[in-house]
């Protein structure tokens, strides 16, 4: 008896999905035929885009850029686009993708993407209205009804859920999907659009705007749609060639018991105590700690580091952290920063910093105190030799025309 009902269950459950994966097809479809079945865009207007990571403050939303115009043409059959982006001051930035290579380029100038840029741009492309509607016909979207809507969703490059929202009048209304982030973890990324119009017989919405980690990073008001325009890229051999670079760390004392830790483009400074080391920023991300980390252990391979001063919020300064939690260091911030990891929200940074919040804003090895954004920390205490005085120095000394270390 048992055996009978578990066959039928598990028939049933057959024919659910079958329905599901069925639906969506015929959703899909209809969507194509009333928006246009297309193998490339492009499309065109003014906005504004917004940099991640830089807010003036931990819970503010990221600074605005207005973009004086913005041209995007996307290839859907080869996973190709080139992104032209003019600012109000006129300049002039170029991005591409091609298959699985992506670069940037300014002038004569090529500048090749990282793996995570890269990713990213092959998921917008994804994101788009039309590069989601193929996505979810080439990787076996499901569909479920929400009111009048359905949600179609489907994996993207074997591992990123990818899920959108059609209207009972066949339009793309909405994409989202999650991207890793050194700070906020798997952070949220999602594109809503609007105000569609027919652009030369082409479907396409006048208005998109995108928000990642809950706060806009694009806004355009779209001008001009085509469809079926031409993209043919070249990769350059420099990208084609290219290979990540490893992490790579130089130690300068500056001091007894002081190490200015540089070797990329942002830095860090060690410091030595009677017991124990504390480190001064954990810029970028885990790849960059954990290469820090290596150097002071090399340096100081009998104290271990207990401390690790964060001088700001932004990410490019804080997308090391979770490695020196890791280590089982205490995490040295501003009170706004404490507050922030205690608020239960997705921020994955937060949750590891949050263990130990309290002794984090609270316990300062030689009592330090931040008091500017950039590089402000001022120290006194048992620092090694007395170089407590030297940190504001050492965490100064940046290369000329270099904003950050």
């Amino acid at each position: 008896m048992f055996g009978k009902i578990l066959i039928a269950l598990t028939f049933t459950c057959a024919l659910c999905v079958s329905a599901t994966a069925q639906d969506a097809k015929s959703v899909l479809e209809a969507t194509i035929k009333n928006m246009g079945d297309i193998k490339s865009a492009q499309y065109s207007g003014s906005g504004a885009q917004f940099n991640l990571g830089q807010s003036v403050s931990p819970d503010a939303p990221w600074p605005r850029v207005e973009l004086k115009s913005f041209t995007r043409t996307v290839d859907y059959d080869k996973q190709a686009s080139r992104n032209e982006t003019v600012n109000a001051q006129g300049a002039l930035t170029v991005q591409f993708l091609s298959g699985d290579k992506a670069w940037g380029q300014a002038g004569a100038n090529v500048t090749t993407s990282a793996t995570a840029v890269t990713t990213e741009r092959q998921l917008q492309i994804l994101m788009t209205p039309h590069g989601f509607l193929k996505g979810a016909l080439a990787n076996k979207a499901t569909a479920k009804k929400s009111g009048k809507a359905t949600l179609v969703t489907f994996i993207a490059l074997g591992k990123y859920k990818v899920v959108g929202v059609i209207s009972a009048e066949n339009l793309v209304e909405k994409v989202e999907t999650r991207l890793d982030n050194a700070v906020l973890g798997d952070m949220l990324v999602e594109t809503t659009y609007s105000d569609y119009r027919d652009f030369g017989g082409l479907k396409f919405p006048a208005k998109m705007a995108q928000k990642q980690g809950g706060h806009p990073v694009f806004d355009l008001a779209v001008t001009e749609a085509k469809a079926n325009v031409a993209l043919d890229l070249s990769v350059p051999d420099t990208v084609r060639q290219a290979t990540p670079p490893a992490a790579q760390v130089t130690s300068e004392k500056l001091a007894d018991g002081v190490w200015y830790l540089a070797g990329g483009t942002h830095h860090s400074v060690a410091v030595e105590f009677a017991d124990h080391v504390a480190v001064i920023e954990a810029p970028l991300n885990e790849d960059r700690s954990n290469a820090v980390i290596a150097e002071v252990k090399k340096l100081l391979p009998a104290k271990p580091i207990r401390y690790l001063i964060n001088t700001h919020h932004h990410f490019d300064h804080s997308g090391g952290l979770r490695t020196y939690v890791a280590e089982g260091a205490t995490i040295v911030t501003h009170q706004a920063r404490k507050e922030e990891s205690q608020n239960p929200g997705d921020r994955r940074e937060a949750r590891d910093v949050r263990q130990r919040a309290d002794r984090g804003a609270s316990s300062h090895p030689g009592q330090f105190a931040q008091h500017r954004h950039h590089h402000g920390l001022a120290a006194e205490g048992e620092a090694a030799g007395g170089s407590g005085r030297l940190l504001a120095a050492a965490a100064e000394r940046v290369p000329a025309g270099q904003s950050e270390p």
